[in-house]
């Protein structure tokens, strides 16, 4: 999995959001956000418009979840 997808969905598992709302409120497809942020046995990486239309709903900068390596992201 690519840092971004890695570090972003380690942030969508610890603030809990709701990955069903992200669904309805994006128009991203329910399965891939799943395969990509939840499901550990997966390693689907998102796509570029998927990362950055998923920071738009969560209110940050897709810079923020860049770093090269496993970091906090809070």
């Amino acid at each position: 999995m690519d840092v971004p997808t890695r570090n972003l969905s380690e942030y969508v598992k610890r603030t809990g959001i709701n990955i069903s709302k992200m669904s309805r409120d994006t128009g991203l497809p329910y399965v891939s956000l799943y395969d990509s942020l939840i499901n550990d046995s997966r390693d689907r990486d998102l796509r570029v418009g998927e990362f950055f239309t998923i920071c738009k709903f969560l209110g940050v900068k897709g810079e923020r979840f860049a770093g090269k390596g496993k970091e906090e992201v809070v």
